[in-house]
């Protein structure tokens, strides 16, 4: 029996390492393990990008001059597969970025989220017309992978598709034990952390709100880049006072943001929407109480093992970083209770259960 050819597009690591490109790595390289499947993996990559250690050496790399985003990548990215199919030889194209493209081949793509759908002003120039395909690519796809069950029915309902055609793949944290413990100095004041880019779905302002309404000794620390963002969540913090107690750290590197995670009292997402919330996952692996919205596809991640409150009371998220800062056995209890629940999700079951949306296609 011949094996399944599968080609995954992996173009947007060349522009951005983080969000959708993590994603992609994680999945390949679990696929990867997947030894015994039948499964041959092409991985996509930009021309430019040099980046290819990641990969597992039986994973085939492909050559694609169209960069990702490009403005005519409708059509230059269906040429160049049209021929790539042929010569290189792949049977389905997995486009893990929203958007496939026409060709000779089974069509799967990944659907994160469809905030945008309902919010348009959240893109930028570029980001809205390269997602304006979104509908087309679902309708086109042969299969869809959504993140949680909240994207699926977004899916369903926003782009018309049936959903006997969409499977739902959660996605994982990675292992926190493959880091370099201790090597860099926590902070030297317990502080509660946020982690996420600075734009109006995370809802910093809420968060800054609930934040003064809590003791003075209460820090937090925000990790992310600006997005799009109506005002800057520094100018939030100092317009209530609070610009000594909130630290903007920026965009971290991986082993400074496992030293925030371990060493953080609580994490908070206070978001008004998520398509699958990867940072709860990874406070929860690493022992550390959540406190999340009640939006989107938060819920159905945290599970039991997080405090939740509606996304814009303030007072409610106050009560909740008061109780877990005040008290380290309920801290102690809420993360066990995220270490079992971060416990079920894992990137070699999403593998698996990939495969056999391939196998669906």
């Amino acid at each position: 029996m011949s094996p399944l050819r599968v080609a995954i597009d992996c173009r947007l690591m060349q522009h951005r390492k983080a969000g959708i490109a993590n994603y992609t790595r994680r999945l390949i390289q679990a696929l990867a393990r997947q030894s015994a499947a039948g499964l041959e993996i092409s991985a996509l990559l930009d021309r430019r990008d040099s980046d290819t250690q990641w990969l597992a050496p039986q994973v085939r790399v492909l050559r694609a001059v169209t960069p990702a985003h490009h403005p005519y990548e409708r059509v230059a990215l269906a040429a160049e597969l049209a021929v790539l199919s042929r010569t290189a030889g792949f049977d389905v194209l997995h486009s893990p970025d929203f958007i496939t493209c026409d060709g000779p081949f089974k069509k799967v793509v990944t659907i994160h989220d469809l905030y945008f759908a309902e919010h348009p002003e959240v893109l930028d120039e570029d980001g809205a017309r390269y997602y304006s395909r979104t509908r087309w690519s679902a309708q086109h796809a042969d299969r869809i992978i959504a993140v949680s069950a909240f994207t699926e029915r977004d899916i369903v309902r926003l782009l018309g598709v049936s959903q006997r055609k969409i499977t739902v793949v959660h996605e994982a944290h990675d292992n926190p034990e493959s880091r370099r413990v201790g090597l860099l100095r926590p902070p030297e004041q317990p502080y509660v952390l946020f982690v996420g880019t600075f734009e109006p779905r995370k809802n910093v302002a809420t968060l800054m709100q609930a934040l003064a309404q809590t003791s003075p000794e209460v820090r937090l620390i925000v990790v992310g880049e600006s997005g799009w963002v109506e005002s800057e969540p520094s100018v939030v913090a100092r317009a209530l006072g609070l610009h000594k107690r909130v630290h903007f750290a920026g965009r971290v590197g991986d082993d400074e943001l496992d030293m925030l995670y371990r060493n953080a009292r609580m994490l908070v997402l206070p978001s008004l929407s998520e398509g699958f919330g990867l940072t709860v996952l990874e406070a929860m692996c690493r022992s550390i109480p959540v406190i999340c919205s009640d939006s989107g596809s938060l819920p159905e991640i945290a599970g039991d093992a997080a405090f939740l409150h509606a996304p814009r009371d303030a007072r409610q998220l106050a009560a909740w970083i008061t109780r877990l800062w005040n008290d380290p056995a309920e801290r102690a209890t809420l993360g066990e209770r995220g270490m079992r629940r971060a416990a079920q999700f894992s990137w070699d079951l999403a593998a698996q259960q990939t495969l056999m949306v391939y196998r669906q296609a």
